[in-house]
């Protein structure tokens, strides 16, 4: 099942997203404690592409794309910016302070994900069923 929603880069539009990404998991009788991971990690890093790829410049947009396939679901997260170069190994983001401004959903979701890629202006999300 493949699935796509475009979202205006304003964080007000969040909710929109979650709420989307929520009834999808649902349907697809994803299990409760990976769905919320998953909601969770694509609510982070929608936001990095709100207010940090697309500078919350609200004529930008976000597109997430989902799949859920047997064994796993794979969540593309774009957005209008220049991107970002790296990302930080599990062992960086193991030693990042959750608490600090900035870069919190990056460590999340490297921590959390089973595999997270990065494609310019675009991150991948996999998380195994």
């Amino acid at each position: 099942m493949r699935n796509k929603i475009v979202i205006q880069s304003n964080v007000n539009k969040l909710n929109t997203l979650y709420q989307w990404l929520e009834t999808l998991l649902k349907e697809a009788k994803v299990e409760e404690k990976l769905s919320q991971t998953i909601l969770l990690i694509t609510q982070e890093i929608a936001t990095n592409s709100i207010l940090h790829g697309n500078q919350e410049i609200t004529n930008k947009s976000v597109t997430i794309e989902v799949y859920i396939g047997l064994a796993d679901i794979i969540i593309d997260i774009e957005d209008e910016g220049k991107g970002i170069k790296t990302l930080p190994t599990k062992e960086e983001a193991n030693q990042l302070n959750y608490l600090e401004e900035g870069g919190r959903g990056l460590k999340l979701a490297v921590l959390m994900s089973n595999a997270i890629e990065l494609y310019g202006n675009k991150i991948r999300l996999i998380f195994n069923k």
